[in-house]
C-alpha cells in the first residue's frame, strides 16, 4: 500500500473527517487510526473496538490483504479502529507497529492514516509515502508547523506537505515562501459538512454536494498526482 497520513500540530482543524473523506475518494481506501491520544470512530460510528488495531496486530502477517478481516464499515468506509485511550494508542503501536506497518505495505492499494494531533511518528507515518499536515493559516499554527517540519522531514521515508483549512490572514504563496513547504490544497471550514459527517444525519448524496466534500475530492485527485510523481512534489 501507498499511505498517505494526515495530521495536524495544534487546535482542531478536521483530520478525522477529511481523513474519512479522503479515503471515500480511493478505491477500498482504508483509514487507519494512529492518534496516540486516541482513536474516536468506533464512538462516532457505534462500532466495537474489535476487530480493529488490536486484533490486526495479534494476526498473521502472512496475508497482505488480510486487514480486510479486521476493518469495519463508517459510514461506507473501511476503517481500522485504534485503542480511545491514549496509553492504550501508545503501547499498542509501540509493541505492534512495525507489524502493522509492514503488512499494510505488502498490500495493494492506498491506505490514509488518521495521526491526529502529532506527537511523536509511530512506524506508519515514518513510513508514509505522504504526509500532510493539517493547519488553519493563522500565526500560532504557523509557528508550530514551522517548529516540526524540521523533525517531520528527518523522519518520513516520503514527502512534507502541507493542507490549509479555513480562512486566515495568511496565503498559501505566504506559507510555501516562508516554510519553504509545499501546501497540497486547501479545505474551507465547513462545520456544517463536518457535523453531518460525524453525526450521520445528513444524506450522503447531500454531503458529497457540500464544499468541503468538493474541497476533498479535489485533493484526493491532487494527492494521487503526488503518489504518482513524488518527485514533481518534492521540487514545487
Amino acid at each position: 500500500m501507498r499511505i498517505v497520513t494526515l495530521t495536524s500540530v495544534r487546535g482542531a482543524p478536521g483530520v478525522t473527517t477529511t481523513a474519512l473523506l479522503l479515503a471515500s475518494t480511493f478505491d477500498d481506501a482504508p483509514v487507519v487510526e494512529a492518534d496516540l491520544d486516541g482513536g474516536v470512530l468506533a464512538v462516532r460510528y457505534g462500532l466495537g473496538r474489535e476487530p480493529g488495531l488490536t486484533t490486526f496486530a495479534a494476526s498473521s502477517p502472512e496475508d497482505a490483504e488480510g486487514w480486510r478481516g479486521h476493518a469495519q464499515d463508517a459510514g461506507g468506509v473501511p476503517v481500522l479502529v485504534g485503542p480511545d485511550a491514549p496509553g492504550a494508542s501508545a503501547s499498542l503501536w509501540r509493541t505492534g507497529g512495525e507489524r502493522i506497518t509492514h503488512t499494510l505495505l505488502a498490500a495493494n492499494g492506498v491506505a490514509v492514516v488518521d495521526a491526529g494531533r502529532l506527537r511523536t511518528p509511530v512506524p506508519i507515518v515514518m513510513a508514509s509515502d505522504l504526509v500532510a499536515v493539517l493547519v488553519c493559516p493563522v500565526a500560532e499554527q504557523l509557528v508550530a508547523l514551522a517548529h516540526l517540519l524540521p523533525t517531520l522531514r528527518q523522519a518520513i521515508r516520503g514527502h512534507v506537505t502541507v493542507v490549509l483549512v479555513g480562512d486566515g490572514p495568511y496565503s498559501r504563496a505566504d506559507v510555501e515562501r516562508s516554510l519553504e513547504v509545499s501546501v497540497l490544497g486547501e479545505l474551507p471550514d465547513d462545520r456544517a459538512a463536518a457535523d453531518a459527517l460525524r453525526d450521520g444525519g445528513t444524506s450522503r448524496a447531500r454531503l458529497a454536494r457540500s464544499r468541503l466534500a468538493r474541497a476533498v475530492a479535489a485533493l484526493g485527485a491532487d494527492v494521487n498526482a503526488a503518489l504518482a510523481a513524488p518527485m514533481e512534489l518534492a521540487a514545487s
